[in-house]
């Protein structure tokens, strides 16, 4: 089962600091790090919102 996170800006543009946030509660719901990560950008090519899908099966975290 895949679990979908997804954090989005809290202004116009995405800080490092929510960014960072998003990366830590992808790695704590159990990412490994290869996930491909899905952003959506504005028109100036900051980021607006960042996702990834993280494989939650408890087979997969016993292994880990």
């Amino acid at each position: 089962m895949a679990k979908e996170i997804k954090h989005t800006a809290g202004g116009k543009h995405m800080t490092l600091d929510e960014l960072a946030a998003f990366v830590q509660d992808a790695m704590r719901t159990g990412a490994a790090g290869h996930e491909p990560v899905a952003a959506t950008v504005t028109f100036g090519g900051k980021l607006r919102t960042v996702t990834v899908e993280v494989d939650v099966r408890a087979d997969r975290l016993s292994k880990d």
